[in-house]
């Protein structure tokens, strides 16, 4: 009996002595911007997560990571063999796991970004991560489940690596930040701005809040530049050594192969063209981040950052005329490094415009440090600038689920429809399971039954922007039939059997005698033309 009230009084003793070296504290502004990711992350992507949307390239690399290599994206490999090595059973597109710690790593760098940026209010804290979280490239990356997790990991490191980089702190610090982006970018190139636009954000905090000389901020200002250099430095060199280690070139999927070999006249006109679309969004691209009434809410939080922009200049010209020129001049490169993207790229997609939600970080920072300001009235824009924030969370979660809606209707549909070709092509006279099946122009399949939900047609993001006829004649399409309808028959290839006298007599898919087994093929004839 003894022994054991000793043993008790060890193991409490144990306890008490964990709980008080052990006991985690996060700081409360990372743990308001993480509870307002996860909060408005599951209402605004929650049918992403709990449901399983799987179509165009999702549908092809359920159990692969997809072209990283050519494509510049050297780290998302080394990633993706990380976790196969972690969890010793290969890749997985799964949406709940997947999606979970995407939601958590936006919810850690909304979370870094607060606290670097010392921002006090714990409601515009938390609207910062809800933004983030619900901003529409999300909703676009989360079609994309097999490797959004990775996209969202590198997130997270690119933050870690700007707060490291934009610190004070030892040299090794800022070794150890360059390192981490330089691997971010290497993960996905589009997260370029958002590095672009925390390194130019902390200058206007310095700008704004320190009164140290200009000379400081000169030294400051060069070394972050140089660090921004030496990023892109790394990345350059990982992706060299990956593609000759394994004799690979890189892909000419959107220009990746001419990155930097542009001439000056060129990146001018795309630095006028990010500019533009700063201020006057005209891009598909960009109003389908600003839908419908979340449009009028950019241009309140563009009037917003003006004026907030102008008390700090006027604030600092008091003190000092020319830290208030290089406020100015900071301040002006803003729109192109929310929009850096247009510079990188000529053509541009919905995956690729993650920097426009850094400008709401700039927004609550000029206007979470009002009490610096002495604008009359100063508490009103960090209330009005929370109203607006909200808002634009609200709409954003409304307008995510209908996206999903969208999705879910159409995948529903396709499967359906498909069930029922598999049916008629089982149900055809003389079919064998053995025989070869012959689809001719695949990808020009047409149905004047099939229902339209024109409803949302008005829905133009990333992978929801198809009708049901191009979500049926996708790429894809032989992997979707075979994976949501479970038929994958010995295909024959179309070029022998489609200029035969008897194919060439055939209605098309759906009339009846679409489907016939002619000479041992069973062949379908979809749509006249030159389709696939």
């Amino acid at each position: 009996m003894l022994r054991k009230e000793r043993l008790g009084q060890r193991l409490q003793a144990v306890d008490q002595m964990l709980d008080g070296k052990f006991r985690l504290r996060l700081p409360p502004e990372l743990c308001a911007a993480l509870a307002g990711a996860l909060f408005f992350g599951l209402l605004s992507q929650g049918m992403g997560l709990f449901n399983k949307f799987s179509w165009h390239d999702d549908i092809f690399s359920l159990f692969m990571t997809g072209t990283a290599i050519p494509l510049g994206r050297w780290m998302l490999h080394v990633l993706a063999e990380l976790e196969r090595w972690f969890y010793g059973n290969g890749y997985f597109s799964l949406p709940l796991v997947n999606g979970m710690i995407s939601l958590l790593c936006i919810g850690l760098s909304a979370g870094l970004m607060a606290r670097y940026f010392q921002i006090r209010s714990r409601t515009l804290c938390v609207l910062l991560g809800g933004v983030m979280a619900s901003f529409p490239v999300i909703t676009s990356l989360f079609g994309f489940m097999y490797t959004v997790h990775f996209y969202m990991l590198a997130l997270l490191m690119l933050t870690a690596g700007c707060v490291l980089i934009c610190g004070e702190g030892a040299w090794w610090k800022k070794a150890a930040g360059v390192l981490l982006c330089g691997c971010s970018v290497g993960v996905y190139q589009a997260f370029i701005p958002v590095m672009l636009m925390m390194v130019l954000t902390d200058q206007i905090m310095f700008l704004c809040r320190r009164e140290e000389k200009l000379a400081a901020w000169g030294k400051r200002a060069a070394i972050r530049a140089l660090c921004v250099a030496a990023v892109m430095g790394v990345y350059f060199l990982g992706n060299e050594y990956f593609l000759r280690t394994r004799n690979l070139q890189l892909d000419d999927y959107l220009g990746i192969d001419q990155m930097a070999l542009g001439g000056p006249g060129v990146y001018l006109e795309r630095a006028v063209t990010a500019y533009r679309e700063f201020f006057l969004p005209s891009h598909f691209v960009l109003w389908d981040m600003y839908p419908q009434a979340v449009f009028n809410l950019y241009r309140m939080m563009l009037c917003l950052d003006l004026v907030l922009s102008a008390g700090w200049v006027l604030r600092t010209w008091k003190k000092s005329p020319g830290r208030a020129l290089f406020l100015c001049a900071a301040l002006a490169l803003v729109p192109l490094g929310c929009n850096f993207v247009f510079v990188m790229s000529e053509e541009v997609h919905s995956l690729m415009v993650y920097g426009q939600v850094m400008q709401v970080l700039l927004l609550i920072c000029l206007a979470d440090w009002r009490e610096g300001l002495g604008l009359p009235l100063s508490r009103l824009f960090s209330r009005g600038t929370a109203l607006i924030l909200a808002l634009c969370c609200v709409m954003y979660v409304r307008y995510d689920n209908q996206c999903y809606m969208k999705t879910a209707f159409q995948q529903q549909e396709a499967i359906s429809w498909n069930t029922t070709l598999v049916s008629r092509i089982e149900s055809a006279e003389g079919f064998r399971d053995e025989l070869p099946v012959a689809y001719i122009n695949r990808r020009n399949m047409k149905d004047r039954n099939l229902y339209n939900l024109t409803e949302l047609d008005f829905l133009s993001l990333g992978t929801y922007d198809a009708n049901i006829q191009e979500y049926l004649n996708d790429w894809a399409w032989e992997q979707f039939l075979a994976r949501w309808c479970g038929f994958q028959a010995e295909r024959a290839d179309q070029s022998l059997v489609e200029d035969w006298p008897e194919v060439k007599a055939m209605p098309v898919y759906p009339d009846d005698g679409s489907i016939q087994v002619i000479r041992d093929v069973v062949v379908v004839k979809f749509g006249e033309g030159t389709g696939e």
